[in-house]
């Protein structure tokens, strides 16, 4: 679905016209709904809307704020702490240190620049590093994270919302166009003066959702799944322990 044909069909449930329902309206609803249906979709965990955001590390600073479109949750973070190999740090809480970590000598002498010695915490919506020095590395921090997609430019549009705007924004998975569409639909009738009743389809809308939240599960079918099987006894028991 193209933003255009968006826009006809949300005036087509909504028996409206751009004078009923002008643009800016409908732009600033469809975007809330975006958000929150993709919001909803991360629940798939299928990396849909994954992708590696770089920051310049900077000599000596240890703090470096998220990015505001970042959703739930990122999946891996980067650096090049020598200036030239990225390297995987772990994930860390800063309740877990059983030592003060108020300067930078301490920091440099409990943690280092080695996968496996540096460490990362999330504090206020930023990314705490814990390494060795931190020098002046141009993209040497690689924060591989879930951020909403692009949102809709304008109505007007011809080009498929599911189509990435760039290499670093997601456009919208097409099994979700319709739900916005008529989520979008929904918040225009409840915000009239005398809310106007949802029709038999709209009242589905959650489970709407749901079911186009489902189609986005395992979009890879040659995934390998291998599962542990506990081995037993001459008796048939489990030699682990467990009753299965």
């Amino acid at each position: 679905m193209t933003p255009e044909e968006l826009k006809k069909y949300v005036h087509f449930n909504t028996r409206t016209n751009a004078n009923t329902f002008v643009d800016s309206e409908m732009l600033m609803i469809a975007n809330i709904v975006k958000n929150n249906v993709c919001g909803r979709a991360l629940e798939v965990d299928e990396d849909i809307f994954l992708v590696p955001t770089y920051m310049n590390l900077v000599a000596n600073r240890r703090e470096y704020p998220l990015y505001s479109n970042m959703l739930a949750r990122f999946k891996r973070v980067e650096a090049k702490l020598d200036g030239t190999n990225f390297i995987q740090l772990g994930e860390m809480d800063m309740s877990l240190m059983n030592f003060p970590i108020g300067s930078e000598a301490l920091i440099t002498a409990k943690f280092g620049n080695e996968e496996g010695r540096a460490k990362f915490d999330i504090m206020r919506n930023s990314l705490v590093i814990y390494s060795g020095t931190i020098t002046d590395v141009t993209a040497g921090l690689k924060v591989w994270l879930n951020t909403r997609p692009a949102n809709i430019a304008g109505l007007g549009l011809t080009t498929d919302m599911s189509l990435d705007p760039s290499t670093t924004a997601h456009g919208i998975p097409n099994a979700l166009h319709k739900v916005i569409a008529t989520g979008i639909v929904i918040e225009w009738k409840g915000s009239r003066p005398k809310p106007i009743p949802l029709n038999e389809r709209e009242q589905k809308w959650e489970f709407d959702l749901e079911k186009a939240i489902q189609t986005l599960k395992k979009t890879n079918y040659d995934r390998e799944i291998i599962a542990d099987v506990p081995t037993q006894d001459a008796d048939g028991n489990n030699t682990d322990g467990s009753d299965y």
